[in-house]
Formats: structure tokens, C-alpha cells, sequence
């Protein structure tokens, strides 16, 4: 049969008019989730659309195989082999597969700068593989199920593995389909080798299972496929249990570029071109928190490519505070927790970001105490400041929030 009446008949062309709209509908509502300029964030976050299309796809080949079922041609033309034709069919599943996978790329393009790396080429390849994979499952369904459930049973069972798996415990389950790179990246991560390998080995295991159901005629030759499926999901699992939920691991160091300035700026790759902006607005704010004897973190790094200037000054600021609950806060009620907005808010300002920025980022309640700070005298400020972080570090000290109370107890102290 020829390629274009192949593409013209087949149940892929059908869905495609629903499933790409679907695509790029859903393109644009996941751009949120993105690190802007980062391509390995653009590949992983494009992986979510895999719960639409690896069901469409397979859906689709289970109705083609239901249909070549039907029309016997099996018996009928004993010179072609069972694989032979299944893949005259699933031909047009795999090209609205491959267009599924790519489409997300092109939409979040605008997201990415520079060439893709090698791993955004494995998180695309790891795509191509579980659409291929699924859709040889779901032509073998197609032979097995009643020939018109074959279709919508293969659809709820496939969409439920490529989602459900992410509300379950345990947290590893759901690095088996592939599902899961969306967890990844933030600037400061790449997709974990075991997130891709992991999903790889299951999804390898159910393409050879469809394989060999295929191309067996006998029971015995059949038998094999449930054993292969068992042993790539076993595989799957042994890589990826120490993940639990999460798909990154950290960036290399060695990717970083430090000044020697004070702090020192260190900046991955992608924001090189914004170097100048950023360790000069770093500068300035370290500077403004020095004036008042509030040292910050030696080295620093910026959360985004092309961060904002407030992103800066606060990225700066915060790094004068630990980034963690205490260790003593596990297990029982931590007093310093109250004072973690005001002290944030504070920082923030006081190097120099805008006060419509610290506004839409604190409680009003926060907003008003450091309004309240700020009228102190520089020294009071730094004494609020340095007894209100103290409760941070430990369990034990109890926050002393109240300004007032601050330079009433700065007077008493002055002889």
C-alpha cells in the first residue's frame, strides 16, 4: 500500500486532529514550568505530553491490529511475515508519534537558547522509544482484546500507567514510565542518567514482549513475552529506587564560572551574556547590607538565566539567612519560624529591592514589621537583625519580632 493512502487510512490521521490542537494547547500552559533558557528544562518539561500521546498512539495501533485481525490477511498471505505487517500498519502511529514528540520542542522554542546538549537528545530519544514501544503493545492487544474494546481498553490502561503511577507510594514507581523528567531541571540541575535509563529498560522490555508476541505463532514462543516484561520492569526498579521522586541530580561545579570579587558570582553557561548586569546589581547589594554588618554568603550563584534585577538583589540578600530549617525542627516545634518572613523582607530591602517586589512577596504582616525596622537607627536594625536570625540555627531562642521592643532594649544598654 502506498505511504500517502497508508497515512490517509489509518486511525493515526484521525486522532491527530485531536490530539495535536490538545498539544499545543497544553504547550503553552506548561511554558510556566520552564527555566527560561535552559534546554535541558525545555526537553524535560516537554516529556508531561507524553500522558497524552503514548496513549493516543497506542490506542491507535491496538485498533489497527484489531483490523488486520478481522481482515485475516495473516492466514491470507503466508509470504509477509506477522512483523512485516504490523509495521506496514504502525508506520503511520510511529510518524504521529514522532510529530507528538517533536511538536512540544518546536512550541517551547522561544523557551531555549543556544544547541541542545546530549542529554536533551536522550530525553527525545526516551520519548521515541516509549511511543514505539506502546504502540507495538497495543497492536499485540489489539489481537488478544474483543475487537471493540481492543481500542479504548488499551487507551484507559495506558493513560493510567503513564499517570497514576506519580500518586502512588512507593515514590520510585513512577521513574518506570518515563513520566517523571518533568521534576527536572532548575538551572543548577541536569536530568539524572538513572531517570532516563530507568524508564528505558521498562519500555525496552515491553517493545521486545511485543516483538515476540508478534512474530510467535506458538503458545510456547508467546510465553516468553510476559517473562521479558518481567524482567525489564525488575531492572527498572533496581535503577530506579534510589531516585525516589525525583528526576535530577546535581549540575557539575566544573560548569561554573566565579569572579574574584566579594561575593563571588558564579554563573553556568547560559548566563554569561548577562554577567556584567548580574555581579554589578550583586555588588551593590552586598554593599548596602555590609553598611550594615550583615555579611552574605562568600560565593553565590543566580536561580535563572536572565534573572530579574529584584531576583538578583534578593538572591544576594537571602544568602545572609540559613537556606534550611534546622535539623531540631524534625522532630519538634521550631520558635525561629515565625521570624523567617519578616527577616526575608528585611534583607531583601534593605539591598535594595524594590518595595512593590518585597510587597508581592511577604504577608502584609511581614511588610509592616520591617516598615516598623527600618524607621530604627542603622544599629538597632543590625542588633533586630542579628537577634531575630540567631532563632534560626536552633530550636531553643524565641524570635524578638517587635521593633519597639528592639530599641527600647538598645536604650537601656547605652550607658
Amino acid at each position: 500500500m502506498r505511504l500517502m493512502t497508508l497515512l490517509r487510512t489509518s486511525s493515526a490521521a484521525r486522532a491527530a486532529i485531536l490530539l495535536i490542537p490538545w498539544l499545543v494547547s497544553y504547550s503553552a500552559q506548561i511554558s510556566q514550568w520552564v527555566t527560561t533558557g535552559y534546554w535541558e528544562s525545555v526537553a524535560a518539561q516537554s516529556s508531561f505530553l507524553l500522558g497524552f500521546t503514548v496513549p493516543a498512539c497506542a490506542a491507535c495501533a491496538a485498533w489497527e491490529g484489531a483490523r488486520i485481525r478481522r481482515s485475516g490477511i495473516l492466514a491470507s498471505t503466508p509470504v509477509r511475515s506477522p512483523l512485516a505487517i504490523a509495521l506496514s500498519v504502525v508506520i503511520p502511529v510511529l510518524v504521529l508519534g514522532l510529530i507528538a514528540v517533536l511538536l512540544p520542542l518546536l512550541m517551547l522554542l522561544p523557551y531555549a537558547q543556544g544547541i541542545p546538549g546530549g542529554a536533551t537528545f536522550a530525553i527525545v530519544g526516551l520519548e521515541l522509544l516509549l511511543v514505539t514501544a506502546h504502540s507495538f503493545l497495543g497492536y499485540a492487544a489489539g489481537f488478544v482484546l474483543p475487537r471493540l474494546l481492543a481500542a479504548p481498553a488499551v487507551l484507559m490502561a495506558t493513560w493510567l500507567w503513564m499517570a497514576y503511577p506519580a500518586a502512588l507510594e512507593p515514590f520510585w514507581l513512577r521513574q518506570l514510565n518515563g513520566h517523571n523528567l518533568n521534576e527536572c531541571c532548575s538551572l543548577d540541575q541536569v536530568v539524572a542518567d538513572r531517570a532516563v535509563v530507568a524508564p528505558a529498560l521498562v519500555a525496552g522490555g515491553l517493545l521486545l514482549a511485543a516483538l515476540i508476541w508478534i512474530r510467535g505463532r506458538r503458545f510456547a514462543a508467546r510465553a516468553l513475552a510476559p517473562v521479558v516484561v518481567a524482567l525489564g520492569l525488575t531492572a527498572g526498579a533496581v535503577i530506579g529506587m534510589p531516585l525516589g521522586y525525583k528526576a535530577g541530580s546535581p549540575r557539575a561545579a566544573s560548569e561554573l564560572t566565579c569572579d574574584s570579587g566579594t561575593p563571588a558570582i558564579c554563573l553556568w553557561p547560559e548566563q554569561m551574556q548577562e554577567a556584567t548586569a548580574i555581579r554589578s546589581l550583586s555588588s551593590r547589594a552586598a554593599e548596602r547590607l555590609a553598611q550594615l554588618d550583615v555579611p552574605v554568603a562568600p560565593q553565590l550563584t543566580m536561580p535563572s538565566v536572565q534573572p530579574r534585577a529584584d531576583q538578583i538583589i534578593a538572591s544576594v540578600a537571602l544568602s545572609a539567612i540559613p537556606g534550611a530549617p534546622p535539623r531540631c525542627a524534625e522532630s519538634g516545634p521550631w520558635p525561629g519560624n515565625v521570624a523567617q518572613g519578616p527577616l526575608m523582607a528585611w534583607l531583601v530591602q534593605t539591598a535594595g529591592a524594590d518595595a512593590r517586589f518585597v510587597q508581592g512577596s511577604y504577608t502584609s504582616e511581614d511588610v509592616r514589621t520591617v516598615e516598623q525596622v527600618r524607621s530604627l537607627p542603622e544599629a538597632d536594625q543590625t542588633r533586630w537583625f542579628r537577634t531575630n536570625a540567631a532563632t534560626l540555627k536552633n530550636c531553643v531562642e524565641r524570635p524578638a519580632l517587635n521593633p519597639d521592643r528592639t530599641s527600647a532594649d538598645s536604650s537601656r544598654e547605652t550607658p
